[in-house]
């Protein structure tokens, strides 16, 4: 911890400055294999596009020194003059979104032309069958890149993939159809097929994201360490992946990664602050919503460790605590059942990242947006009342199987509970639901002063709901 506090006062993060002016322009062309008077774009620009609604488009690029650019898109008309390096851009109005008459309506799309001239000469680019609706930019590594043709489900789901104005950007825009769906991440499909349901306008997917890998390698600026030192990566996925997108109209981002930095624990937190401000700081959109899985459980936990800590315990509660970081919030997969590193029930994954930004995005305040999460906490003589977030409707335990909704279990006990008493031991504890709060008490424990739940690598037999059906987040009351 001290190490990552020693960080952190080294390379503050930049949050005074997430509403920072636009991104500049690109120093650097993509590939190709000389400079040309024809207009040179990222991926993010192609056939098939989708645009983000109601918030300025910027749509840049590059061609020869000094060129004059017109981009005309949707009878709009913007001109601008390239830089000494062939660097330009624009930004189109904010424009509404398409509207769809069912899942697979496919509205018309629109054209976006760009004009380069210069001398006497002209060139011209184009762009066909883009869309207007909502954009989020998918990250991370392996469970947020694993392919839908991995997994089916619900049962059937890859036959009914017909969704013409869902998209996803890999390598280019790519259309949602039953023979496509399988290349797309399952957890991102799922999300945007919730999403698209609920808003009836076209959602386009930016999938950025690499299996095995460390979150260092995705941070804006090298993640130094204690000495000043880079710390190595195989790769910098930052400048492959997201440096292209960067400035690419957005809602939003989801983060799914962290199991390569598990041994982390707590010090995963202030990378997270990092991660979020320097791509905040890029993108120069405000603080955009970013919104990230917390980590499920794998392996085992010894039962006669009350204290817990063990395996990824700490890593989640340093994914609970980067809540703490401005519009973030977090999805819990404790009962996804996992096995290994990838949980089997990514489909619920995906919809509880929705719920969050139907919530809090888009105006759906009777969607509750998450389970419960650890608030405040109330000693009384030889008990702890637990209070949380996201529990307005009540707590309750249940058993969750597959893709079905959490069955109650109201006479079940509630497992990995845990009570810290005044001489900082920690015993085996029990609860009982009282409306909105847990209840937690320790028959070897008369003044207790700290609860856990859950706060194990993997704890089986996890059972604690809000009655909305969304698990509980592990917990600490206390710091260590």
């Amino acid at each position: 911890m001290k190490q990552a506090l020693l960080v952190l006062a080294l390379f503050p993060v930049a949050m005074a400055s997430l509403h920072a002016a636009e991104p500049a322009v690109p120093s650097a062309a993509p590939e190709t294999p000389a400079p040309t008077l024809e207009a040179r774009c990222t991926r993010a620009f192609g056939d098939h596009a989708v645009f983000q609604q109601d918030m300025p488009v910027p749509v840049w690029g590059w061609s020869l020194p000094h060129a004059d650019v017109e981009v005309t898109f949707n009878s709009s008309i913007k001109k601008t003059t390239a830089g000494p390096d062939g660097a330009w851009r624009v930004t189109l109005d904010p424009m509404p979104a398409d509207k769809l008459a069912s899942l697979n309506d496919a509205p018309a799309g629109r054209t976006l032309t760009i004009t380069t001239r210069l001398d006497g000469k002209e060139a011209t680019k184009v762009f066909s069958d883009i869309l207007i609706g909502e954009v989020w930019l998918c990250s991370g590594q392996s469970n947020m890149i694993g392919k839908f043709r991995r997994a089916v489900y619900p049962p059937g789901s890859d036959k009914d993939a017909n969704y013409p104005s869902l998209r996803n950007l890999d390598a280019e825009w790519t259309i949602c159809t039953p023979d496509t769906v399988g290349d797309f991440s399952r957890v991102a499909v799922s999300f945007a097929r919730e999403i698209q349901r609920e808003l009836m306008v076209p959602v386009g997917l930016m999938t950025a994201a690499v299996g095995g890998t460390q979150i260092e390698s995705w941070i804006r600026d090298p993640w130094l360490d204690a000495d000043g030192k880079p710390v190595p990566v195989k790769y910098r996925h930052y400048e492959t992946k997201i440096e292209p997108l960067v400035g690419y109209a957005m809602r939003g981002v989801l983060w799914y990664q962290g199991e390569g930095n598990a041994k982390d624990g707590r010090n995963y937190l202030p990378k997270m602050e990092r991660l979020i401000g320097g791509w905040r700081e890029a993108w120069g959109q405000g603080e955009f919503p970013f919104y990230f899985v917390q980590l499920a459980p794998i392996g085992e936990s010894p039962a006669d460790q009350p204290a817990g800590g063990d395996g990824r315990a700490e890593i989640r509660q340093a994914q609970v605590e980067a809540l703490a970081v401005p519009n973030t919030a977090m999805v819990v997969t404790m009962d996804s059942g996992a096995v290994k590193e990838h949980p089997i029930n990514k489909h619920d994954i995906g919809l509880r990242l929705a719920r969050q930004a139907l919530n809090r995005d888009y105006g759906r305040k009777d969607i509750v947006p998450s389970g419960p999460l650890y608030k405040s906490h109330t000693i009384n003589g030889n008990t702890v009342s637990v209070s949380f977030d996201h529990a307005t409707s009540g707590l309750m335990l249940a058993t969750k199987n597959g893709y079905d909704a959490p069955v109650p279990t109201p006479d079940a006990a509630i497992p990995w509970l845990a009570i810290q008493a005044k001489d900082g031991s920690w015993h085996q504890a029990e609860g009982r639901i009282d409306g909105s709060d847990l209840i937690v008490s320790s028959k070897g424990v008369s003044e207790p002063i700290a609860v856990r739940y859950a706060y194990t690598n993997h704890p089986v037999g996890f059972n604690l709901y809000n009655k909305d059906g969304l698990p509980a987040s592990p917990f600490t009351t206390c710091g260590y």
